[in-house]
């Protein structure tokens, strides 16, 4: 495994090339991260580094949390990883070390991972609402809102399914040249 970087987007830009070409970037903040913990083989059955990102209030953490952070002599912070190494990359790693972009060369491919914030069920309606989506809202709770009423739509709905998968098959036409 590799070790890696804990971050938050900040935003997007563009780098020109020398040919004029325009290639969209995304821009993220990888300060502050810092080694929490050395997961070792013989105490966790694993090696790995912990690495904390950003800050928070003492306020906000718990007193385990607390008693964590000050064990490696680092300020709280709001995310928590852990990158699985090899025994010789935790070596180059001490808790309260500060891990920066040093990590990556130039030209490197990195592999990218990414948290969205949730948007609930914002722009769904019940014209667009799926039969599928009702008929298994329905077998997971028995109170189903879909509007005012409520009796009228979940029947018409299954019906209206089990009649799709009954005249129609799925068919693929061969496409012309």
């Amino acid at each position: 495994m590799t070790m890696g970087l804990v971050g938050r987007k900040v935003g997007m830009t563009r780098i020109f090339t020398d040919e004029g070409d325009s290639i969209p970037v995304t821009v993220l903040d990888v300060s502050e991260n810092r080694v929490s913990q050395l997961k070792s083989a013989d105490v966790d059955g694993y090696v790995a580094v912990q690495v904390v990102f950003g800050k928070r209030r003492a306020t906000r953490v718990t007193k385990p949390e607390a008693g964590h952070y000050a064990k490696a002599g680092v300020e709280a912070g709001s995310i928590i990883r852990e990158f699985r190494v090899t025994p010789e990359e935790a070596a180059a790693y001490a808790p309260g070390a500060a891990v920066g972009t040093e990590l990556f060369k130039e030209g490197q491919k990195v592999d990218v991972v990414g948290t969205t914030i949730g948007k609930g069920f914002a722009g769904r309606s019940n014209a667009t609402t799926s039969a599928r989506t009702v008929r298994a809202t329905a077998t997971r709770s028995r109170r189903v809102h879909l509007g005012r009423s409520v009796r009228h739509r979940i029947p018409d709905a299954f019906s209206q399914a089990r009649r799709c998968r009954a005249t129609s098959a799925p068919s693929v036409a061969p496409r012309r040249a």
